[in-house]
């Protein structure tokens, strides 16, 4: 039960992180502001939504785990 607790919150983290990088109109924008040529921002937003694919799944998993579990 432990392990797909932190499964899920680590998940959730690493997801809102990837949203936060994904999205063009949050505040990453001008976090990256200096860094605003097209390749850096599609390199941001590809990363963004790797991370948020992976946080996603990582997530599911814990909760699948804890179901299975129980």
């Amino acid at each position: 039960m432990k392990l797909g607790i932190s499964m899920l919150v680590v998940g959730l983290l690493i997801a809102g992180l990837g949203v936060f990088l994904w999205d063009p109109g949050s505040s990453a924008r001008y976090w990256l502001e200096p860094y605003n040529e097209l390749q850096n921002i599609a390199l941001y937003a590809s990363i963004g939504k790797g991370l948020t694919v992976f946080g996603g799944g990582l997530s599911i998993g814990g909760i699948v785990r804890m179901v299975v579990k129980r």
